[in-house]
C-alpha cells in the first residue's frame, strides 16, 4: 500500500473512531461531551491539549497532581453546556497537591447550581502562558460546516472581534481570518507583547475545519464546538478548554442537486413559444406576452395555448403543448392554479422549459394545489420549470421580455442576473435600462420548485455571453452548492450579490460563544471572502456594481487603492476625500514627473494642483473645458494613482450658457479612457445634479455618452466610493488567488 494510501486508511480510521465517540454519548442521551472526553476528540485531530487526569471527589484531586507537573488546574467535569467559570467552576495556578485538593472543595461549597450537574473533576497541567483565542465550530442550515476564530476568554460576546469560514479551509484561509481581526496587532506582539505563533493558530484552525479536520469529518455529529481559550505562545497553541455540543440524529447535512438540462439556451434564446392563460378578448396575462413578444420583434413561432378558440391574437390556437407543430422551448403559463398540473401532465415532453407564471400553491403538504402536486406533474410530463409564482426571462437576444416599458430597444450585453423577486426583476430592467446596463439574460425564479439559483449561476459561470453575474437571493436553500460552485469559479467573473434578510439571526445556542455570536450576515461575509463574490445592501448598489464591471477593465495586478480626483468642487472634494477614506482609499502623492505636467499648465488664481485637482467654473470656462485635456495627459502615466475620480458639478457649470465646457470635459475623459482602456488604470465620473428637469436631462445625455465609451457615472460621491471599494475587493481576492495558485504549483513541483 502506498504512502497515500496508508493516509487515507489514517484518515479513515480516525474518522470512524471519532464518530463512534460521539454517537454514544449521543445515544446515551447526552448534548455535550465533558471536557476531558472533548479534549481527547481534539487530540485525535491533531490539536494539542494539557495532560490532564480526572476525578471523582475532592481528595482523588490530590492523587491526580502526583502524576502531573505543576503549577494545575482544576475544573468541574460535566457533560452538560456549561460556562464553567460564570459558575466559579474553575481554580487557576494551584502550587501542589493540596491546593488542589482545597480548590476543588471550594468549587463544590461555592457552587451556586444545581449540584447534580459536577460530574467530577478534571484536573490538568496549566498551559504556558500566551494569547487567549477562541476557535469555534457549527452546522450551517444553508452552507454546512463553519469555522470561526477570534479573541477568546470572557470578553469574547462582549468585544465580538471573529472571523468565520465555510469548510474546509486551507491554511491560507486561516491566515486571511487572522487578518481581519482588529486584536491582530496585539496577536503580533504590539506594545511589547509576546508574539503569538500565527503558523500554530493555522494548524489549529485546519485541523478543526480542514478537509480532514474535525468539523469535516464529524459534521453529521456536531451540532457546535468552542475552543475557548485556545493559547497561543511564540511555538504553540494549546486547547485549554473545549466544550463539544452534540447533533440530532438524522439531520441532514445538504440538499441533492437536480440533474441540469443539457442547454439553458431555450431560455434565453427559444425558437418556439407556447403560451397559455390566453383570453379571445385580448385582456389576458398572455395576450399582454404576446403584445410584448411582437414589439420586441420576436422572430420565432408563438403558439396560443386555448381550451376553445381556434385564433388569439390572430395566431392559430391549440388546445394543449401536445397539439403544437413543433416542440416547445419555452412555455408561458398563466391559467388558473388548478389547471396548470394537468396541462404539464399532458404535455408529452414536448416542453423543454416552462415558466409558471401563476400562483398560489400550497408549499407544504403533497395534495392538490400543493407545489409537490406540481412538481410531480412537471416529472411526469418532462417539463423543467421556473416558479411557481414568476415572471420569467427577459432576453435582448431572445426577444423575450416580462417588463412592458415604453422603451423596446433592449440592446444586447454581457450581465447575468438571477432574481428571487419578480419586483426586483422588473425594478432591474427598467432601472438597469435606464442606467445602461445591457444584459446577456435576467431569469426571476419565484418559488424554484425546480430550476433554482445555483442552477442559474452554474449556467451564468460557464456562459459566453455573460461575463459579469448578478443576484438578489431571499433563501439559498443549497448553499454548499452555491459555495462549492463560486469557488470552483475562483472569480474568474464577478458576481454581484444582494441578499434578502442578512440580518436575521442564523443558527443560536447561548450554551456556545460560536452560536451567540454567529448570524446570517457573518455567514456571507465568510462567503464572500473565501469565493470573491461581492456582497452589496441595496438594488441601487447592486446596478451601480453591475455597471462598473460592465464598463471598467479590472487591474489584477496592483488593487485600486490611491486616487486621483479632479473637478469643480470646492468643499465638496475635502467631504470626498473624507469620504473616500472611509472606505479605505488614499489620495495618491503624485510622482515628481506628475507634478511637472501639471505645473506646465499654469493653472489660473483659485485653482489647485495637488490633489485634489481644484477648478473653479471659471477656470474651467477659459478654455472651454479643454484644460481636462492637459490635466488627464498629465496623470495617464502617474504610477501612483490607480483610479481618476472626475466629479463635475452641473448645475454651475451648465450656468455659463452656450459653453460646451462640459462637452469638451468629457471628450478628454472619453479619449483618455481610449489611451489607457487596456493599461489597468480607472477612469470613473460623477455627474452631480441639483435634481432640476433641465440639469437632469443634460446628465442623462452626458451619461449615456460616458458609458458608451466604457466610463461608469454616478450620480454622487457616496454611491462611486462604495462602488470603487466593491472593485478594490474583487481585485484585491483576485491578487491572492493568484498568489495561492502560483504557491500550490510550487509545492506541486
Amino acid at each position: 500500500m502506498g504512502v497515500e494510501s496508508l493516509l487515507q486508511q489514517t484518515v479513515t480510521d480516525r474518522q470512524k473512531d471519532a464518530t463512534m465517540l460521539l454517537r454514544k454519548h449521543r445515544e446515551a442521551g447526552q448534548s455535550a461531551l465533558d471536557e476531558k472526553t472533548g479534549k481527547e476528540l481534539l487530540a485525535q485531530f491533531g490539536l494539542r491539549v494539557p495532560r490532564s487526569l480526572t476525578a471523582f471527589t475532592a481528595d482523588e484531586t490530590a492523587a491526580c497532581a502526583a502524576d502531573l507537573t505543576a503549577p494545575f488546574v482544576v475544573k468541574v467535569l460535566s457533560s452538560k453546556a456549561l460556562h464553567k467559570s460564570d459558575l466559579g467552576g474553575v481554580r487557576l495556578n494551584l502550587p501542589d497537591a493540596d491546593a488542589v485538593r482545597e480548590a476543588a472543595r471550594a468549587i463544590q461549597s461555592q457552587w451556586n447550581t444545581d449540584p447534580s450537574l459536577i460530574e467530577g473533576f478534571l484536573v490538568e497541567e496549566m498551559a504556558p502562558a500566551g494569547h487567549e483565542l477562541v476557535v469555534g465550530g457549527f452546522v450551517d442550515p444553508q452552507f454546512g460546516p463553519m469555522i470561526m476564530v477570534g479573541l477568546g476568554g470572557v470578553f469574547v460576546e462582549i468585544f465580538a472581534d471573529v472571523a468565520f469560514r465555510v469548510c474546509p479551509i486551507e491554511k491560507s484561509d486561516a491566515y486571511s481570518m487572522l487578518a481581519e481581526l482588529r486584536a491582530r496587532p496585539i496577536l503580533q506582539g504590539a506594545r511589547g507583547r509576546i508574539a503569538a505563533s500565527e503558523e500554530a493558530i493555522a494548524e489549529a484552525l485546519v485541523n478543526v475545519g480542514g478537509a480532514d479536520g474535525l468539523l469535516m469529518q464529524c459534521a453529521d455529529e456536531i451540532k457546535e464546538l468552542d475552543i475557548n481559550p485556545l493559547i497561543v505562545g511564540p511555538d504553540v497553541a494549546v486547547a485549554v478548554d473545549a466544550r463539544v455540543m452534540l447533533a440530532q440524529p438524522s439531520r441532514s447535512r445538504y440538499i441533492a442537486a437536480e440533474s441540469l438540462p443539457p442547454s439553458f439556451e431555450p431560455l434565453f434564446l427559444p425558437k418556439t413559444i407556447a403560451v397559455a392563460g390566453v383570453s379571445s378578448s385580448g385582456q389576458g396575462a398572455g395576450n399582454r406576452f404576446i403584445a410584448n413578444l411582437r414589439r420586441l420583434s420576436f422572430s420565432g413561432s408563438i403558439y396560443p395555448i386555448h381550451p376553445s378558440a381556434d385564433e388569439v391574437e390572430g395566431l392559430k390556437a391549440y388546445r394543449s403543448f401536445a397539439e403544437t407543430p413543433e416542440p416547445v422551448d419555452y412555455a408561458y403559463i398563466a391559467v388558473p392554479r388548478g389547471g396548470v398540473p394537468e396541462l404539464l401532465v399532458k404535455a408529452g415532453r414536448r416542453v423543454r422549459f416552462a415558466q409558471i407564471m401563476t400562483s398560489g400553491f400550497a408549499e407544504s403538504g403533497t395534495g392538490p394545489g400543493s407545489q409537490h402536486e406540481l412538481l410531480q406533474a412537471a416529472q411526469t410530463g418532462g417539463v423543467r420549470v421556473l416558479g411557481p409564482n414568476c415572471l420569467g426571462t427577459f432576453s435582448p437576444r431572445g426577444r423575450v421580455t416580462f417588463a412592458a416599458t415604453q422603451e423596446f430597444d433592449y440592446p444586447e450585453g454581457h450581465i447575468g442576473v438571477i432574481s428571487q423577486s419578480g419586483g426586483f426583476g422588473v425594478d432591474l430592467v427598467r432601472t438597469g435600462q435606464a442606467r445602461g446596463l445591457r444584459f446577456s439574460g435576467l431569469v426571476t425564479i419565484g418559488n424554484s420548485i425546480d430550476i433554482g439559483p445555483n442552477d442559474l449561476l452554474e449556467h451564468f459561470l460557464t456562459d459566453h455571453e455573460t461575463r459579469v453575474i448578478g443576484m438578489y437571493l431571499e433563501d439559498i436553500r443549497d448553499g454548499r452548492r452555491f459555495f462549492e460552485l463560486l469557488r470552483a469559479a475562483r472569480g474568474k467573473k464577478p458576481v454581484v450579490v444582494l441578499k434578502g434578510g442578512r440580518t436575521g439571526q442564523g443558527q443560536k445556542a447561548a450554551a456556545s460563544h460560536t452560536g451567540a455570536l454567529v448570524g446570517d450576515a457573518r455567514v456571507w461575509q465568510a462567503v464572500a471572502a473565501q469565493t470573491g463574490c461581492l456582497l452589496v445592501n441595496t438594488i441601487e448598489e447592486l446596478i451601480e456594481v453591475l455597471m462598473l464591471f460592465q464598463t471598467l477593465e479590472r487591474n489584477l495586478t496592483r488593487p485600486t487603492r490611491q486616487l486621483a480626483l479632479f473637478g469643480n468642487g470646492g468643499g465638496a472634494s475635502v467631504v470626498a476625500s473624507d469620504g473616500f477614506a472611509e472606505q479605505g482609499f488614499s489620495l495618491a502623492e503624485f510622482e515628481p514627473s506628475t507634478r511637472a505636467k501639471l505645473d506646465t499648465l499654469q493653472l489660473p488664481d483659485g485653482a489647485s494642483g495637488g490633489n485634489p485637482i481644484d477648478l473653479p467654473a471659471n477656470a474651467f470656462n477659459r478654455t472651454d473645458g479643454k484644460v481636462a485635456i492637459g490635466i488627464l495627459d498629465a496623470l495617464k502615466d502617474d504610477g501612483e494613482t490607480d483610479a481618476i475620480v472626475v466629479h463635475l458639478n452641473l448645475p454651475v457649470l451648465l450656468s455659463y450658457k452656450d459653453s460646451p465646457m462640459v462637452a469638451n470635459i468629457l471628450d478628454a475623459c472619453i479619449a483618455h479612457r481610449a489611451t489607457t482602456k487596456s493599461s489597468g488604470s480607472h477612469l470613473v465620473l460623477i455627474l452631480r445634479s441639483d435634481g432640476t428637469a433641465e440639469t437632469d436631462e443634460a446628465r442623462r445625455l452626458h451619461r449615456e455618452r460616458a458609458i458608451a465609451a466604457g466610463i461608469p457615472v454616478f450620480e454622487n460621491f457616496s454611491m462611486a466610493g462604495r462602488v470603487l471599494a466593491a472593485l478594490t475587493r474583487y481585485e484585491a481576492f483576485q491578487a491572492s488567488e493568484t498568489e495561492t495558485e502560483w504557491l500550490r504549483q510550487e509545492v506541486q513541483e
